[in-house]
């Protein structure tokens, strides 16, 4: 008896460890590691064999995950992901430089080197997935040029791509999602030095993705190398054709000839002949296309829908070029200007161009006249806008003989509104309601007694001044800073560290060119201290405004009375407007004595702006 129930317990022991095991085998289906296939991390051992065999595994499991565990993985050959296959590494976070010392999931990529249009290193198929490793080039070079490869990855013409969480540290071409129809693709966390092209999206008939892709030079940081001057000169970051809503947010790039370029998209029959072109449309948000000559190149846009920028960040210009017959918007973008830009718009072509809730800063640095939005397209609105300049000469918009119709309305031109039209004189255009600002009137003459002593302070206390002439009255002679009197024969005796005596004597100091005034003119040594001195005249009692700027701290004295102050521990640029107080003034000449310290640096210098409670500008006078 007892023999027979040993018996049936064996039996049920063996059929439950059965269940089990059938159980995990189900339970691990579609799931596989490169290691079982016989890959090596160890940087040497060609690995294209294993990772395909383990790749084509999941794929006849119907589909699942092929795990890369931290190592460098060579691979001599090309990779092909299978429908509903994702390769997931376990990178989490970008890396810089060379990743080989950078630890995580690392390809080494080396096939079709030197062959531009060859096969790509990775093809992706029907709900592939790309996920958390790192790609790298041992083989390729810092030059000028360096050596070309076809496409880091390209989709194979199915839908539902994914890329998620993937550096290339030196791909030659990085993304290709349009030599291939690619609907529904999501590219998420991509970091990239692209030397030639970064991302291309084409043929895309169904809404594609990109999110947070990051394309900027961090595998050669010098900026003066030849790899460097190949990108400015030759590379592009974004390329965007056929593409129907594109979504995109969180898009960067910075030091490619262009940022992102739309294209009339060339569309290819299945014998992979161009039968058409075509044009995409879009929402891009949050983009900051930064240092560039051109940031966005828009040749055509789709005519019924266009693109349109939010939020956007423009480090150079915007060229719509003569074909492009559909909408570009700009909304709540700012554009800054390189040392050698002359336009932040150049727009030509049929499409109307949009800038809503923008700033423009800085154009036409070089002074050859250009208008920062230079308009030759049919259709133009430019609606609360600003413009901040305070040049007499500084070109805000130019109308030229294809603008058909154009509303520029609402918006600040401090400098003037500056705006040329060379419109037909059948164009519609409506001009009006832009606000000008009256003409600043610096305070442009100044008595000064500059180079008193202002080093460091030794162990100063937690939010005191860290420099000693901030709080140290040189004056005292004169009656004290707050009341002293500086006249063309003044003279201030101090004692250095040393105790060495030393005069200093009043000198007239006239605005340069930005109506500042230039201390170092008077001073030629940083960590110092002057004073500068004049008269106010009002016509009545009456409360002052002053718009100043300091660099790098300082106070201000009027009619004796201490009425601003500010000491920057970290130094502060000098800006009209950065220093914003008010005085009370009476009739006739009031005295303002105006103390400005030196941290270092190679600026120090001074603006000052003072007009009464009607905005007229008061008349200042050393004398």
């Amino acid at each position: 008896m007892r023999s027979r129930c040993r018996i049936a317990v064996s039996i049920l022991l063996v059929v439950s460890c059965c269940v089990c095991l059938d159980a995990v085998a189900e339970r691990d289906r579609g799931s596989h590691h490169v290691a079982d296939f016989g890959a090596k991390g160890d940087g040497v051992t060609d690995n294209t064999a294993a990772f395909q065999a383990a790749l084509d595994a999941a794929a006849k499991d119907g589909g699942g995950v092929v795990m890369v565990p931290t190592g460098s993985f060579l691979i001599h050959g090309n990779l092909v992901i299978p429908d509903n296959v994702a390769l997931e590494g376990v990178w989490r976070a970008p890396v810089r430089g060379e990743p080989p010392d950078k630890g995580g999931t690392v390809l080494l990529a080396t096939a079709s080197k030197g062959d531009l249009e060859g096969k790509p290193f990775i093809e992706m198929h029907m709900n592939s997935a790309l996920k958390g490793l790192t790609i790298f080039y041992p083989e390729q070079i810092r030059a000028n040029p360096p050596l070309p490869y076809p496409w880091t990855v390209q989709g194979a013409g199915k839908d539902n791509i994914t890329i998620l969480d993937v550096t290339m540290v030196n791909p030659y071409q990085a993304v290709d999602l349009g030599t291939k129809p690619n609907g529904r693709h999501l590219i998420r966390n991509l970091y990239a030095y692209a030397l030639f092209k970064g991302v291309y999206i084409n043929q895309c008939y169904d809404v594609g993705r990109l999110e947070n892709i990051h394309i900027w030079p961090f595998w050669d940081v010098d900026p003066q190398s030849p790899l460097w001057v190949f990108t400015r000169e030759n590379a592009t970051a974004f390329i965007i054709g056929k593409t129907d809503g594109q979504m995109a947010h969180s898009l960067f790039c910075i030091f490619y000839k262009v940022g992102m370029h739309f294209i009339d998209g060339p569309i290819y029959d299945e014998k992979g002949e161009i039968v058409s072109y075509a044009a995409g449309s879009g929402m891009y948000t949050n983009c900051y296309l930064d240092v560039t000559p051109c940031a966005v190149l828009v040749d055509a846009v789709m005519d019924t829908a266009g693109v349109s920028f939010v939020n956007a960040s423009i480090m150079s210009k915007i060229v719509v070029g003569p074909k492009n017959q559909g909408p570009v918007k700009f909304t709540g973008s700012g554009f800054w200007a390189t040392s050698d830009l002359d336009s932040h718009a150049v727009l030509g072509g049929w499409g109307a161009v949009f800038f809503e809730s923008c700033h423009f800063n800085d154009w036409d640095r070089k002074r050859r006249g250009a208008p920062c939005i230079d308009a030759n397209n049919r259709r133009l609105i430019v609606t609360g806008c600003d413009f901040p300049t305070n040049r007499d000469d500084h070109q805000i918009i130019r109308l030229g003989p294809r603008v058909r119709s154009a509303v520029i309305a609402a918006n600040t031109m401090p400098g003037g509104a500056l705006i040329t039209n060379n419109a037909p004189k059948n164009a519609d255009i409506q001009i009006g309601l832009n606000a000008v600002e009256p003409k600043p009137n610096y305070v442009t003459d100044w008595l000064v007694l500059a180079g008193f002593p202002n080093p460091d302070v030794p162990n100063p206390a937690r939010g005191a001044p860290t420099r000693v002439g901030y709080d140290t009255d040189y004056l005292t002679t004169l009656g004290g800073e707050a009341n002293a009197v500086i006249a063309p024969d003044t003279a201030v005796d101090f004692t250095d560290a040393q105790g060495n005596t030393h005069r200093i004597t009043a000198k007239t100091l006239r605005a340069d060119s930005r109506r500042f005034i230039n201390l170092r003119r008077a001073w030629d040594e940083s960590h110092r201290v002057a004073y500068a001195f004049t008269h106010i005249h009002s016509d009545r009692d009456q409360t002052a405004y002053f718009d100043a700027g300091m660099n790098d701290g300082g106070k201000v004295y009027v009619n004796g009375e201490l009425v601003y102050s500010r000491f920057s521990p970290l130094g502060q640029q000098c800006r009209p407007g950065i220093d914003l107080f008010e005085a009370p003034l009476r009739k006739g000449y009031n005295p303002i004595m105006v103390k400005v310290e030196d941290g270092g640096g190679t600026r120090w210098e001074f603006v000052l702006e003072v007009y009464g409670e009607d905005g007229d500008s008061l008349r200042a006078e050393t004398t």
